[in-house]
Formats: structure tokens, C-alpha cells, sequence
């Protein structure tokens, strides 16, 4: 069998419609969950809560593929997400009692959503790319960047050869800023 990386969108979705294997969705969920979890990020600004909606987009998702024939997977799951946003927005809105204090502080908060903050929008962004790395690369990029810890303590910690450990890091560095591209890309 291929590997799944080598399969289009449509080819994925196919096999998934007709053999039901979650592997399928699961390369469509390594392909976007990011920028998915940037456009949540971007309309509840709360990490804990753009990471449940990504779940809940996905498990959507997962249903509709069964009824809808999708031609253009990334613009498909764009516009679903952003239903999903705007309904959990709303809900949230119908759910508070409006006050004159409530108001001003929805005109503050949409005030604040214009000028988004960019550095925290990225390291929400890069700390959720980070997940998305394999499991050395992840281990060797937290260790050296976040911990700052140099190349032979991350070889002592992880018990990988130092050889090993350069590489997982100069390659979690170059999947970091594809995937932190591609997410911010697919937002402007």
C-alpha cells in the first residue's frame, strides 16, 4: 500500500467512503488540523476550547463525509469550520443575559479581535505545530528550544545518539515552519 501522504484529498476521502477506515481521516487531520485549530484559535481566542472545537469539527466532518460529496476537501472543511465558529459563537451570546456592562464589554472584546494579537496567535500556533511532530522530533525540539538544553544533554535525557538527535531537531525545525506556513497561509 502507498503511503498516505502521496494520496490526494478526493483519493483519501474515496477510500475512506468506501473501506471506512479512520486512517484515511486521519491524513486529512494531520493535513489540517492546524489550520483549523489557528481559524478556532482565531475566533474564540482560548487554546482549551479551539482544541475541543477542532475535535468537534472532525467528528462533524466524519458524518457529513457519509451524505456529501466534497470536490474541494480544503475549501469544504474551511466553510465547515467556520459554521461550526459562528454557531458556538451564537450560542454562546444567546446564552449570557444582556446588560449594559455584557454590551461594553462585547464591543471591547470584538475591538480587541481587530487587532489580533499576532505573537500570541503564533505561539498558540507553534505550540500546537509542535504536537504535530513525530515523537523524537517533538521530544528533541521541546528539550533544546523550549527547555534549552544543549545537543548532548537532549542525547542524555532521550538516550538518542547525538548524530540522531541534530537530525531530529534540524528536521523538527523544517516541519515546524511548513506547517506553521502552510496555517498561516490558509488564514490570509
Amino acid at each position: 500500500m502507498k503511503q498516505l501522504t502521496t494520496f490526494s484529498d478526493t483519493s483519501l476521502i474515496k477510500l475512506y467512503k468506501s473501506e471506512r477506515n479512520a486512517e484515511y481521516i486521519g491524513e486529512l487531520y494531520k493535513r489540517y488540523a492546524l489550520s483549523v485549530f489557528g481559524l478556532c484559535y482565531k475566533y474564540l481566542r482560548d487554546e482549551q476550547q479551539s482544541k475541543d472545537a477542532v475535535s468537534e469539527i472532525f467528528e462533524l466532518i466524519l458524518q457529513k463525509l457519509k451524505t456529501q460529496e466534497i470536490s474541494y476537501f480544503r475549501s469544504w472543511i474551511y466553510i465547515v469550520s467556520k459554521n461550526h465558529l459562528i454557531r458556538l459563537k451564537s450560542r454562546s451570546v444567546n446564552n449570557e443575559t444582556l446588560s449594559l456592562e455584557n454590551i461594553s464589554e462585547k464591543f471591547m472584546e470584538n475591538e480587541m479581535d481587530l487587532s489580533l494579537n499576532i505573537k500570541e496567535y503564533k505561539d498558540k500556533l507553534l505550540e500546537f505545530a509542535i504536537k504535530q511532530l513525530n515523537l523524537e522530533q517533538r521530544n528533541c525540539i521541546e528539550l533544546f528550544y523550549l527547555k534549552q538544553k544543549n545537543y548532548q544533554e537532549v542525547s542524555s535525557i532521550t538516550g538518542y545518539d547525538l548524530g540522531k538527535v541534530k537530525s531530529y531537531i534540524q528536521n523538527g525545525k523544517r516541519n515546524l515552519k511548513l506547517l506553521m506556513e502552510a496555517a498561516i497561509q490558509k488564514h490570509e
